[in-house]
């Protein structure tokens, strides 16, 4: 198979209008490019600005990361180059971004855009992370603006020596995690704004303590839930669960009270119908979450599994619904079995009355609504008992 050719892969992008459009990034071996299940490219150092580090005698393009941003352009950050981050726009053009030294020659890793297109690109050797504003003109470089954001207080402070991951939550907020915990930059588009900016530590309460939130873990992970929910890897104590703004530790999973295969996390990624993908020293483990990304309206709303049928005893979800909607289950008389609240665009169920009894055999309406009771739907669940 062609793919076989294709090695030490680190990333992997979908372009978002064409779900055939793939690319794959490599360590060591630049870019591919797939179109309907064929290898079309292999941008390296001979045929795209990617650059391989000066002085390596194998000439090989290490690309640590790719991401499309909204406008369909795929962004690659590349090790040890000359250029730390590059882009491919969605018509086919490179463009070479000559960013500020501090950037290159060193290794770089994950990238993660703020929700007003600022990327972020993490250098973990560096103990720091690059942000880069193209001001609207990806083609145009010269009115590039950008910043190295440190453990340095005034321009950081970033708790630990070493950075380890990066995530941007529904509310905007950039969550850095390190060797010594997490901080968190609360007006990440500000960034460029002048004078100091410093991340900040969430404090909490530990044996009657107040101390910074997990400041004796690394944190080798974070990825936010449809409900702003934080989902936190660490390199030795398992996955936490935190509340949306990090005060309340909602779960705690490590090898010893879960089906979790290793307490040292790599990666945490979640997928579009709640599930939460582990993946560890161990290999890959997932759990069925409660929270999926909201949208603007109710779109395609479905109930699984439907039917219910005999036997089944878990929760049933109630799916593509808008963002923190209004969920009512009645019988098919009108009379109200349950009501809840979406987390992000899902609900659950268990199949209960409010009392807590099962209901019985029959068809179930199901009534969806937005905070201002508009953009009402229907849909119906079959239990069978």
């Amino acid at each position: 198979a062609a793919f076989d050719t294709i090695r030490d892969i680190t990333a992997v992008a979908v372009d978002p209008s064409d779900r055939n459009h793939v690319f794959f990034a490599s360590f060591g071996y630049g870019l591919y490019e797939i179109r309907d299940g064929e290898i079309v490219a292999n941008w390296n150092a001979s045929n795209s600005p990617l650059a391989p580090p000066s002085g390596y005698p194998d000439n090989r393009v290490r690309v640590s990361d790719i991401k499309f941003d909204n406008n369909n352009n795929l962004w690659a950050s590349v090790s040890l180059g000359n250029d730390a981050l590059t882009v491919l726009q969605s018509n086919g053009e490179w463009v070479e971004l000559g960013l500020p030294t501090y950037g290159n020659g060193t290794e770089v890793g994950e990238i993660t855009f703020d929700l007003s297109g600022q990327k972020w690109v993490l250098m973990r050797e560096a103990n720091a992370v690059i942000v880069h504003n193209d001001n609207g003109t990806v083609e145009n470089p010269s009115d590039d603006i950008t910043r190295k954001l440190s453990s340095a207080a005034g321009n950081g402070n970033f708790p630990g020596g070493m950075v380890l991951s990066l995530a941007c939550d529904l509310d905007g907020e950039m969550w850095i995690g390190t060797n010594e915990g997490i901080g968190v930059i609360y007006n990440p588009e500000n960034i460029f704004q002048g004078g100091s900016y410093d991340a900040q530590q969430i404090l909490v309460e530990y044996d009657g303590y107040v101390r910074p939130l997990l400041e004796t873990e690394s944190i080798t992970a974070i990825a936010i839930d449809g409900s702003n929910k934080k989902w936190i890897g660490t390199d030795k104590a398992g996955v936490f669960l935190l509340s949306e703004d990090g005060t309340e530790e909602l779960a705690h999973f490590t090898e010893d009270n879960s089906p979790l295969i290793s307490n040292t996390i790599s990666a945490i990624t979640i997928n579009d119908k709640g599930e939460v993908f582990f993946v560890t020293a161990n290999g890959i483990v997932s759990y069925r979450g409660t929270a999926t990304p909201g949208g603007e309206t109710n779109n395609d709303v479905y109930a699984y599994p439907n039917p219910v049928r005999e036997g089944y005893e878990g929760t049933i979800a109630i799916n593509g619904l808008v963002q923190d909607a209004y969920v009512k289950i009645t019988d098919v008389s009108g009379n109200l079995v349950y009501n809840t609240r979406a987390e992000g665009g899902q609900a659950v169920w268990d199949g209960k009355t409010m009392h807590g009894d099962k209901v019985a055999t029959g068809v179930y309406l199901v009534f969806v609504s937005d905070n201002t009771g508009e953009e009402t739907v229907i849909t119906k669940i079959m239990v069978i008992r």
